[in-house]
């Protein structure tokens, strides 16, 4: 059965057979648009972002996780990241361009 998403339609058989497709879980593509969502409420600057870490730990987490993900670099299950990183805006905005926005060109000849 189809998922229908903002009128489109994947299918868990297209998701499996596309790696491109499935990128990101939905649990990663959930904790980035809970952020993003945190960019559109007005409140300024990195005080939002940090609130909302410090609120949600496991979260905080995640979104490193992602942010090494985006750039390349794999974390294993078993490491432990200190709840004391800080997460630098450059970086939000990055996993949030990649996860949320990323545009897809296909060149036909």
């Amino acid at each position: 059965m189809p998922i229908t998403w903002n009128q489109v339609d994947v299918s868990p058989n297209q998701l499996a057979s596309d790696p491109e497709l499935a990128t990101f879980t939905f649990s990663e593509f959930s904790v980035v648009y809970e952020v993003y969502l945190l960019a559109k409420d007005g409140r300024s600057g990195k005080y939002k972002y940090d609130e909302y870490f410090q609120n949600n730990p496991e979260k905080k987490k995640k979104m490193i996780g992602l942010i090494l993900k985006v750039k390349g670099k794999t974390i294993k299950d078993n490491v432990i990241i200190p709840d004391n990183v800080n997460i630098a805006l450059s970086n939000i905005d990055l996993v949030i361009q990649e996860v949320l926005n990323k545009p897809k060109v296909n060149v036909y000849a």
